[in-house]
């Protein structure tokens, strides 16, 4: 059974994006008039979550 160490820095990570989520919309990307940069920070977002998971997820043990 894995420590619960190994998935921290993960989690951490997780939480990072989970805060960047509600944090960028509302100040980085407010007073930007096209769509343009939105649909970068999502995309770049979905990406990195879909990462941190995996990788969370490769280093689970049952």
């Amino acid at each position: 059974m894995p420590s619960a160490r190994s998935n921290a820095g993960g989690l951490w990570l997780l939480a990072a994006l989970i805060v960047a989520a509600f944090v960028v919309p509302y100040t980085v990307l407010r007073g930007m008039p096209v769509w343009h940069g939105a649909f970068l920070f999502w995309s770049l977002f979905g990406l990195a979550a879909i990462a941190v998971i995996l990788g969370i997820l490769a280093r689970w043990r049952p």
